[in-house]
């Protein structure tokens, strides 16, 4: 039965033997030759002990080895655990350690990262194949048999580490059946098929990028891997890998319209470009949609919800609509299929359509837990809903709006203010190339807006001028009472804007941040 994420490694194999599966910087793998080297990999880790439920780390960039890792997870019965290739050693070495690995998979360009990290299995690539701890020499130690441990629906499959941002980071459990409801619920979205072919550029240590290549996975697909994101790189294998679906970052759109400078994309191939990790501008958006047409889908949820939640369809990209379905171009869409999605208060209680609230989601395919955690798995997980700590609200037509962090809320003299109402109103400012608004410190207030700001080339812009933009597009108390500008906003991995890094350079001296 296809009823775990191994299963369907082996069914692509038998029934797409020769098809392309992985097309990667070292050349083409076709879905037999993935289903060799997967099982190869599980009868060299099972030789050296290695059982169901046991921790298999993956330290590298998008390369065929950290997906054969995953492969070996998803069949073999073993809990894959990514390793984030842009922390510091620090937090590389407490997720290894907090996981408890029996195995680590490390690309040679990150092996710093690992030094202090204890496990007694460490195998690394490229290498030349001669190493007492090549990965290749691992492979070839062991037989491309089907192995005799395999997985099962109700095993947990995936150990995604949250980002940390507001504490140590948290590993995230997620389990077969759950991933495959996830697929099933995505591939009802996405309207995809078997010839199309996947670019994975998103970093696959996260969940978005590990989901996409999942279901692509499942339709039999041909995904193509690429390391590292260049705009101009990016464009060009669009084109002549003849993709057309392909996952990305709002920042990463925002590169890739920079670098085509006015000019439409050619290639006609491309009919779905997903979007996630972060809100889209809709100035931005308005400007991606010009020059790639109407292939655009947003998807909103997170590692823990896992990671399906809302998507905002093809259908609902309507730049020149009418005011109600422009308006929708700052949603994060409605309830995927199978999922349920609301606002609720403190108290956990649904709240009605338009009121703000925590956006939680239920659905099959969320978290088990965290790992060790029970505590935390209480206070994110309550009757089956995940609580996303965003806040937002669904309107009548049940489109989900987020208008930021629960932790962002600016409360200002006793009012609520969310910043990405008041982003979203500086984006569209021609000499803002990008804002963060938080709260600082204020004596009267309590906490006051600022506008952090990045001005594009080219431009002046003075404190006042973004004040008086503000005062005459929104209420009087929503206005920055602060303006900074900066070079550049500090990002995640992801590049998702750090505003702890941000509040902490105001808020350092007091007893606590509002």
């Amino acid at each position: 039965m296809l009823n775990t994420l191994g299963s369907f490694i082996a069914y692509n194999a038998e029934n797409f033997p020769d098809k392309a599966a992985y097309i990667h910087p070292k050349g083409t793998l076709t879905f037999a030759q993935f289903n060799a080297r997967v099982n190869q990999l599980i009868n060299a880790l099972t030789a050296l002990g290695m059982k169901k439920g046991d921790r298999l780390g993956i330290l590298s960039t998008n390369q065929l080895e950290m997906v054969e890792a995953y492969g070996a997870a998803e069949k073999g019965g073993f809990i894959a655990v990514p390793l984030n290739f842009r922390h510091q050693a620090s937090d590389v070495e407490y997720v290894a350690d907090n996981a408890e690995l029996f195995a680590l998979i490390v690309q040679d360009e990150y092996s710093h990262l690992v030094e202090g990290v204890t496990v007694a299995n460490r195998f690394s690539f490229p290498g030349t194949g001669q190493e007492t701890c090549s990965y290749e020499r691992l492979l070839a130690s062991s037989s491309a048999q089907e192995p005799e441990v395999l997985s099962e629906p109700d095993d947990m499959v995936y150990m995604m580490y949250t980002g940390g941002t507001t504490g140590r980071p948290k590993g995230v459990l997620l389990d077969h059946r759950g991933q495959i409801e996830n697929a099933k619920s995505t591939m009802a979205d996405a309207a995809f098929g078997s010839n199309d072919r996947l670019l994975t550029v998103m970093p696959l240590f996260h969940i978005g990028g590990k989901n996409f290549t999942t279901v692509h996975f499942h339709r039999a697909c041909t995904n193509v891997l690429v390391p590292s994101f260049n705009a101009a790189g990016i464009l060009t294998q669009l084109s002549e890998e003849n993709i057309t679906c392909v996952l990305l970052a709002p920042t990463m759109i925002k590169m890739l319209v920079d670098e085509l400078d006015g000019r439409p994309f050619a290639a006609g191939c491309l009919k779905n470009v997903y979007y996630s990790s972060a809100p889209m501008p809709v100035s931005l958006l308005r400007q991606a949609i010009k020059a790639f047409g109407p292939v655009f889908m947003q998807f909103y949820g997170l590692t823990e919800s896992g990671p399906s939640g809302a998507c905002l369809r093809k259908e609902d990209h309507q730049p020149d609509g009418t005011q109600r379905e422009q308006r929708r171009l700052m949603s994060a869409g409605r309830a995927m299929a199978y999922n349920e999605v609301r606002a609720v208060d403190d108290a956990g209680r649904a709240l009605p359509r338009g009121d703000v609230g925590e956006i939680c989601i239920r659905a099959e395919q969320v978290m088990r837990g965290y790992w060790r955690n029970e505590d935390a798995t209480k206070e994110t997980m309550i009757d089956g809903w995940i609580h996303s700590g965003d806040l937002g609200y669904v309107d009548e037509d049940g489109y989900i709006f987020v208008v930021g962090r629960k932790k962002d809320v600016i409360i200002s003299g006793g009012e609520n203010i969310y910043p990405r109402e008041i982003e979203e109103l500086l984006g569209h400012h021609p000499a803002i190339k990008e804002v963060a608004v938080i709260g600082v410190p204020d004596e009267k207030w309590g906490e006051s807006v600022a506008a952090v700001v990045v001005v594009n080339d080219g431009h002046d812009l003075g404190a006042d001028d973004v004040i008086e933009h503000c005062r005459q597009n929104l209420a009087s108390f929503k206005k920055p009472r602060q303006v900074h500008f900066r070079e550049a906003l500090p990002r995640s991995s992801l590049g998702k804007i750090v505003k702890t890094e941000l509040r902490d350079e105001f808020w350092a001296g007091h007893e606590r941040k509002i």
